[in-house]
């Protein structure tokens, strides 16, 4: 290379890449709306940049050298998180906004709220490339170093203070159990029924403690809760209720999901536990950014 980095014009990286793309000058900027001798004055000095031949012509059209193809190839590296930045501080069109947006979901909300979630967003963003993932143990260090975008959590996940949370939606919680239980009653319940149930138990995500919410609770009632089945899958627990007379506590939400069960009412709880507080959030420092803003007002509308 001839020239200090710092002399490069990085428009050129983005010709130098359509024209890898195209093989061709000419459909290079008619991508990029140049005209065509403006297109070949920027391959020139590009050629003299880098000292390095970038592309032979041939009979219908270039063929990169090497060193062009792999420039191309780190276009995304070299220019899109410098995009992104400039997006988050413009006038922001979510609209034409054609970067990433990664989401992190606590694996029961995605089950539950997955696919509205999705069309949604799509809908808000309909040239970005989304990417959802499930919250596990490693998602709180992987979205304060960046890799995330937004989270969506229950109150049972801890979460840091360097990511800014707000509710989305508050529902109740219910018992879920098979259709005409020999227990249960459709009008009330009370402890010393339920106590004696079985119960499958749906631990927090990244909660790997002897004992979760759920459990906590029968204790603090002064019961020993009987689990029968400890699973982090919806499904798992939906098949252990058909087939036993065990309950559930969840969502309603959940008994949305899974109509072939009965959502019960719940016998007196505690406040914090009567209700699942679902919120989303990004990051502190992420606040004043137009993009992370007008994607949770995606999301609040999303839920309202």
């Amino acid at each position: 290379m001839s020239n200090p980095l710092s002399e490069l014009d990085l428009n050129l990286i983005r010709l130098l890449k359509a024209v890898v793309e195209h093989k061709s000058i000419k459909l290079a900027a008619m991508q990029l709306g140049i005209s065509q001798p403006s297109a070949s004055r920027g391959v020139v000095k590009l050629k003299q940049f880098f000292n390095d031949p970038l592309f032979v012509r041939k009979a219908h059209g270039v063929e990169p050298s090497p060193l062009a193809i792999r420039l191309a190839n780190e276009f995304d590296n070299i220019l899109a998180p410098i995009e992104k930045v400039l997006l988050e501080f413009s006038d922001f069109k979510p609209t034409e906004y054609r970067g990433s947006i990664a989401i992190v979901i606590d694996p029961y909300v995605m089950d539950e709220h997955g696919q509205h979630i999705l069309s949604c967003c799509h809908r808000a963003f309909p040239c970005a490339t989304l990417v959802f993932s499930n919250w596990d143990s490693s998602s709180q260090l992987e979205m304060l170093d960046g890799k995330f975008d937004y989270c969506i959590l229950d109150q049972e996940t801890a979460i840091a203070k360097d990511i800014y949370m707000q509710p989305l939606f508050r529902e109740k919680r219910v018992i879920l159990a098979k259709q005409h239980h020999p227990t249960l009653r459709i009008d009330q319940n009370d402890w010393s029924q339920v106590a004696t149930l079985p119960l499958v138990s749906l631990p927090a995500p990244t909660a790997y403690k002897p004992l979760c919410t759920v459990e906590s609770e029968y204790q603090r009632m002064g019961y020993e809760p009987q689990v029968l089945l400890k699973t982090f899958n919806l499904r798992v627990a939906c098949q252990m209720l058909l087939e036993t007379n065990a309950i559930m506590f969840a969502s309603e939400s959940t008994a949305d999901l899974m109509p072939e069960l009965h959502a019960y009412p719940m016998p007196n709880v505690n406040r914090n536990f009567s209700h699942f507080v679902v919120s989303g959030g990004y990051l502190q420092t992420h606040r004043n950014y137009p993009l992370y803003k007008h994607l949770h007002q995606v999301l609040q509308a999303t839920f309202r």
